[in-house]
């Protein structure tokens, strides 16, 4: 791998230690399409030139000391060792799209490859037949949010390639986000609100964690599920549909599923907020259950939930441990039946390698239920296409 640098080891993070352990060990896959040809050379290039590829964990092996404990120790990478263009096509017969999907699905049973203590955590392999760049990263490097930025810092606007993308919302939108005031007593009704309904969700939250589960339905997943080959899907939405739901559940707008958070830090910061999912099989309104979903969303947003689920992770990891934290996570996912996750992208239309980007689809293995991933863009980038879409994992 090349000589050490000098320094001493780092120890991992408490949440970085946590994506190490056996039931929650996943791994990050981001499938990223390109309107041209893949120039292998190029995108070494951009892959160097990237705030990502210095970056320590991007730099550094897992080591683990006499009593078992992980730590990054700083190395000097070799750029071909990561990068593994693969000529011709993934299957025949299939379409690109379908193609990278089945490459995603294949890619995720080999972690072995990836897990190896020779080299850092991740890889990127260019699927030329089908001008798509995957890219496999270790959980424990960081969370999507910290990833998706990093990767986002080294690519460059269409309209100007000197310019960087910008995420998160607008000025304009962040201003209308903060307005507020009013009278002292609806002030002191929010305050009720917050600690009501955080007192009844992370009531639930703790009930889950237990004993508490989803009923068995034909997509249940559940203990040992990870271990099955897994198999990955596409999700289209037409944005004339997404129109129809917008009209039907009250003061929703689009823009509001694509908000990101403009204040970033590097790590894994992440939360869990409960949801359940109503449905009926019934002839009645089709978008009943996505006004009870609302209804629900609106007061989950009212609670601490989300803070107190990242607390009581943080807390376990540190007094309890790993192992105890990661079977607390594993259950929660077991008497779950399916999680989302979204991930904000850029707004604007970027390049990477001088490339045009078409998509970006990001999804994670290992988890003992459905997931699915949903990648945000903003509305002045989704005007430009005709639907959008999502990633969703299955056994």
């Amino acid at each position: 791998m090349g000589s050490l640098e000098n320094g001493s080891d780092e120890p991992l993070t408490p949440e970085g230690r946590l994506f190490l352990q056996k039931e929650m060990n996943q791994v990050i896959y981001c499938a990223i399409g390109m309107k041209q040809p893949l120039d292998v050379d190029a995108l070494k290039l951009a892959i160097q030139s990237c705030p990502m590829y210095t970056h320590p964990r991007f730099c550094s092996l897992l080591v683990r000391d006499s009593a078992g404990r992980e730590h990054w120790r700083r190395t000097r990478v070799e750029i071909y060792r990561h990068v593994v263009p693969v000529h011709g096509p993934v299957a025949e017969g299939l379409s690109d799209e379908a193609a990278v999907n089945k490459f995603l699905a294949d890619l995720s049973t080999d972690s072995p490859g990836l897990m190896g203590d020779d080299k850092p955590l991740w890889d990127v392999h260019l699927l030329m037949a089908h001008q798509c760049m995957v890219v496999r990263i270790h959980h424990a490097l960081g969370d999507g949010t910290s990833l998706i930025s990093s990767f986002l810092a080294g690519s460059r606007l269409v309209d100007d390639p000197e310019a960087l993308p910008t995420i998160g919302p607008s000025l304009s939108m962040m201003k209308r986000r903060s307005d507020g005031g009013g009278e002292w007593w609806k002030a002191v009704v929010r305050v009720l609100e917050v600690v009501w309904f955080t007192v009844v969700f992370v009531v639930e939250f703790v009930l889950r964690t237990m004993w508490v589960s989803d009923r068995t339905t034909p997509v249940s997943g559940g203990a040992g599920v990870e271990l099955w080959p897994r198999k990955l899907a596409t999700a289209r939405f037409s944005l004339e549909d997404l129109k129809v739901v917008k009209s039907a559940v009250a003061n929703a707008e689009l823009s509001n599923m694509m908000k990101g958070n403009p204040g970033l830090r590097w790590g894994n910061k992440f939360g869990i907020i409960l949801l359940p999912v109503h449905y009926s099989r019934s002839f009645g309104d089709p978008l009943e259950y996505l006004r009870k979903a609302k209804s629900m969303m609106d007061r989950n947003k009212k609670s601490l939930e989300a803070h107190f689920s990242y607390k009581i992770g943080d807390m376990a990891m540190t007094f309890l441990g790993a192992h105890v934290a990661s079977l607390l996570n594993y259950r929660i996912f077991c008497n779950t039946t399916f999680s989302i996750s979204n991930v904000f992208g850029p707004r604007e239309e970027i390049t990477f390698g001088g490339n045009p980007i078409t998509y970006i689809r990001v999804t994670t293995s290992s988890l003992p239920h459905v997931r699915l991933q949903n990648t945000r863009a903003s509305s002045s980038v989704v005007s430009r296409m005709k639907s959008l879409s999502g990633l969703m994992w299955g056994v």
